[in-house]
């Protein structure tokens, strides 16, 4: 069902029908399984109160089927713990989804009290070693449907340049931002892939001045060399394209069109930990975003789970799509796969 627009409430509108289309996630919350699972009490979370209104919300759209439904209890829960979704301003759908995915993982922590636990020290043990303990510790202190769906790794990689002192880190990740490999000037027009914008994510690239990193070994603050990889890929992945650009001078949209499979997007190049699931993904759904920086209008391609075709969500308006090829546009902003 299509979801009203409570006066540019497009940018959550859009997030949610993208999430609304994994089966097992809505589920999740139709089978009332969410309520055995609620945490009221974790001081990170917001009281089980963003996954029951987020469980009400679900339960009603599957209830009208077709039709739309005016999400106004979510959106007035949001906005009591997130005083930046207040009001009727646009907002960047992004970050409406990364402060619902991280409040939905703190409201449905299985972990009651989480402990404390010392982070050992790599101590040049093997990659592998390290990432599957890191992995644990994390594991540990957090476990929710969100984890189990959502939750990557990536491996963060520092190389000194004055002594050759080289840090690996291990961190989690709901999401990947990837960089747009773009030149400034708006004339060099060349085809973008999603590989590209992988590749641009993993290459190296020195710290700058301003955040230069303190060698161990040195002892000196230095423009260490960073890279990230991928290390353990989740079954969802979520891609968002960095496509709003920040500086203290300038704030810039890139339209560039990204070409991504919708089906056969083969991470098995990318992923360099020894992963135990399956490479290959498909695309679930698209958030788009039309127009420029501060406004514009978001909107949603879903793929049904009931009839294997694509959808239109343009607020309360739901339309099939015609031609599967036409879900790629200049507009996508978040990509969802499976």
């Amino acid at each position: 069902c299509g979801l009203n627009n409570l006066g540019n409430t497009c940018f959550m509108n859009s997030a949610l029908q993208c999430l609304g289309h994994f089966n097992d996630f809505t589920q999740y919350f139709v089978s009332n399984v969410y309520t055995t699972e609620l945490n009221r009490e974790n001081p990170l979370g917001m009281k089980g109160a963003v996954a029951t209104a987020y469980g009400r919300l679900v339960q009603a759209m599957w209830d009208i089927g077709s039709g739309a439904y005016a999400p106004r209890g979510f959106k007035q829960t949001v906005a009591q713990w997130a005083p930046q979704f207040r009001g009727y301003n646009q907002q960047d759908a992004h970050e409406f989804l990364a402060f619902f995915l991280d409040g939905m993982h703190e409201d449905l922590n299985r972990i009651v009290h989480k402990p404390y636990i010392e982070v050992p020290d790599a101590d040049g043990r093997a990659d592998a070693e390290v990432a599957d303990e890191q992995w644990e510790i994390y594991k540990r202190r957090n476990d929710s449907v969100v984890v189990d769906l959502f939750q990557g790794q990536y491996r963060s990689t520092l190389v000194c340049p004055e002594c050759s002192h080289v840090s690996v880190t291990f961190d989690p990740f709901m999401y990947l931002t990837l960089p747009m490999p773009v030149q400034r000037q708006k004339w060099i027009e060349r085809k973008i892939t999603l590989e590209d914008c992988l590749a641009e994510f993993t290459r190296p690239e020195q710290l700058g001045e301003e955040d230069p990193w303190y060698c161990s070994k040195c002892k000196e603050h230095q423009r260490a060399t960073k890279k990230f990889d991928l290390w353990r890929v989740p079954e969802i992945l979520v891609v968002h394209l960095k496509r709003f650009e920040h500086s203290r001078a300038w704030r810039d949209k890139i339209d560039a069109f990204v070409d991504f499979p919708l089906r056969g997007l083969d991470l098995s190049r990318t992923v360099v930990g020894p992963n135990g699931r399956e490479l290959m993904y498909d695309l679930h759904s698209v958030c788009n975003h039309f127009g420029g920086m501060g406004g514009g209008h978001y909107t949603a391609y879903a793929l049904s789970p009931e009839d294997a075709k694509w959808y239109d969500f343009n607020d309360s308006h739901v339309s099939e799509v015609s031609d599967s090829e036409s879900v790629k546009s200049a507009a996508a902003y978040m990509l969802f796969y499976r």
